[in-house]
């Protein structure tokens, strides 16, 4: 077991990929992460000695070391009851594959009853791309490049001043209705493949598409956006100057889980 309040376990973590995600955005931007007590289960043995201390954690996700192939296809509603039976299907996978643990400071809210998925591209001193996913969705279409709702471009030199009045003048994207009907369909086999009745979370997707609220970004522009300008020279000195902070919406407020520098995402930029 490695945990994140243990100083010693911290920098093996770091050797983890989405765990070292997870522990960029606590470090950079702590204001914006809802994670706390990060804790890594590296066997099957260890899970069992430990399986009360484990099953008091509110959600998971799966990873593996850097440099090996990361663990994809497996998809789980989140719950503790699923640990066990996740761990094994790691372990299936990747030997060396871990099951990442951790609370959250914020009220869990279900998968489809979020206001939008977002992941917020930044090339240090340049630009930022926006890319959104909206109402029903969440941080997995982004991250993963599935579908994209909503894009933005906004040059470095226009940070200072972005406001939620001016934002939607630097939308370069929004997706049609044909495909937003498309990209619908898709998210509702996705969540009944995890064990959501489709028949409920369809009711929470819309059926015509919705731009994303103002008062998700303002969410986005108060405490992401504005914060990057004051951050630049520090992460010029760790050498994020390439980075994406991606995540969903917890409320009316964006509470990403992580920060991936340029080699753990891709984006494409169109201008």
């Amino acid at each position: 077991m490695l945990n994140m309040n243990n100083i010693d376990d911290r920098q093996k973590m770091m050797q983890y990929y989405r765990t070292s995600d997870m522990l960029n955005l606590l470090y950079f931007f702590p204001q914006l992460s809802s994670v706390r007590d990060l804790t890594l289960v590296e066997s099957i043995e260890d899970y069992l000695n430990n399986k009360e201390y484990f099953d008091s954690f509110a959600q998971n996700r799966v990873d593996t070391l850097k440099g090996r192939t990361p663990i994809s296809g497996i998809e789980n509603a989140g719950e503790s009851g699923d640990f066990y039976d996740t761990l094994i299907k790691v372990k299936e996978k990747d030997s060396l594959g871990v099951l990442v643990l951790f609370n959250l400071t914020r009220e869990k809210t279900e998968r489809y009853k979020r206001w939008a998925g977002i992941s917020v591209g930044v090339d240090l001193g340049k630009d930022v791309i926006i890319d959104a996913v909206s109402k029903g969705f969440d941080g997995r279409e982004v991250s993963k490049g599935i579908c994209t709702h909503e894009r933005y471009f906004i040059p470095w030199y226009d940070l200072r001043k972005l406001s939620v009045e001016n934002f939607k003048e630097y939308q370069t994207y929004q997706i049609s209705n044909e495909n937003y009907q498309r990209s619908r369909l898709e998210r509702i086999e996705f969540l009944k493949s995890i064990g959501l009745d489709p028949k409920i979370v369809s009711k929470y997707i819309e059926e015509e598409y919705q731009s994303i609220p103002d008062f998700i970004w303002l969410s986005v522009i108060r405490d992401l956006i504005k914060q990057l300008e004051k951050s630049e020279e520090v992460l010029a000195s760790y050498g994020f100057t390439s980075f994406a902070i991606s995540g969903h919406t917890e409320g009316r407020d964006f509470a990403p889980w992580q920060m991936s520098d340029k080699s753990r995402y891709t984006l494409t930029k169109k201008r």
